[in-house]
């Protein structure tokens, strides 16, 4: 399986793809300072399942783009949220992308429309929900918090819940069940202050956490560290290892990152390959150990024994 979360600025893009090249893409959030569109990297190639995981602006800027380059399977949204719902929580009115997302709505309905399948070529999601009005009436304590699944290999994306959010589903059991299994989380609201849940890491032990995010400009920003506290680490081998061991990495961020792809084995094995390399003297420890080719620089196996993918 292969994991793609694009640099799409303060914005959200996932692409999912399967051994047999099924796609399942969560959110369609665009850069307009690189620039990037999901409908331009994507055009003409089916996606079977388009998610949106939330309802601002910043996840839905190329649904329009996308929803006319791109084949679509199915289209997946809060199942609570109606078109009337959504003209309630933009006051101030939509955008484009938003105003696209709530013409769908009215066309089809909310929830989940067209041939959609949880079970894509062995890649298996499970999406969780708040319900509009009966517990929340903002867009983010909304989103959809979506669990991928691949082999011994399980990924939360959480959109942009916020603490209630998230304390609202730690009441489910199926919810706490699935947190058990956690290898990799992407950070709730683009890492900012309020999307976190110290409750959560009670159940889940994630070995990395990334974040979609852009440049610092907010205080709420500055999550880093409490994430890093909170997630094992897997060896980073574009740093010399010191007296403990290998060098770690616990925290990935689109906007020191770039795009962050994963590669995952069903045997749980995972890859992390960064756009943008985090230290020069990578080329060098890879030249040393003999590789050719694209440097994959942080590799974990699920039985905890630390090892250089290809080694």
């Amino acid at each position: 399986m292969k994991i793609e979360i694009h640099d799409v600025d303060h914005g959200a893009c996932a692409v999912i793809t399967s051994p047999d090249r099924h796609r399942l893409m969560l959110d369609c959030g665009e850069s307009m300072k690189r620039p990037w569109f999901p409908s331009i990297t994507y055009s003409q190639q089916r996606i079977d399942t388009l998610m949106l995981m939330n309802l601002d602006e910043d996840h839905v800027a190329d649904l329009n783009g996308v929803w006319g380059s791109c084949p679509l399977g199915a289209l997946v949204t809060n199942p609570t949220i109606s078109p009337q719902a959504l003209k309630w929580m933009k006051p101030n009115g939509m955008w484009s992308g938003v105003q696209k997302a709530h013409s769908l709505i009215q066309q089809f309905g909310p929830g989940f429309v067209g041939d959609w399948n949880n079970a894509l070529g062995g890649v298996r999601w499970h999406v969780f929900w708040n319900r509009y009005g009966l517990d929340f009436t903002d867009t983010n304590n909304l989103s959809l918090a979506v669990f991928i699944t691949f082999g011994g290999f399980t990924i939360l994306f959480g959109g942009d819940m916020e603490k209630p959010g998230w304390d609202r589903l730690m009441q489910m059991p199926a919810f706490r069940r699935r947190l058990l299994d956690v290898t990799v989380y992407v950070a709730s609201h683009h890492g900012r202050e309020n999307g976190k849940c110290a409750d959560m890491f009670n159940w889940m032990n994630p070995e990395i956490t990334i974040m979609s995010d852009c440049n610092k400009k907010h205080g709420t920003q500055e999550t880093t560290c409490w994430y890093a506290d909170r997630s094992k680490g897997i060896p980073d081998h574009s740093r010399a290892a010191n007296y403990q061991g290998p060098a770690k990495r616990h925290v990935y961020a689109t906007r020191k990152d770039g795009s962050i792809r994963l590669e995952v084995g069903l045997d749980g094995r995972y890859t992390v390959y960064p756009e943008r390399q985090p230290d020069p003297t990578s080329d060098l420890i890879a030249a040393l150990l003999g590789r050719t080719g694209p440097t994959p620089v942080y590799t974990v196996p699920l039985s905890g024994l630390l090892s250089l993918a290809g080694k």
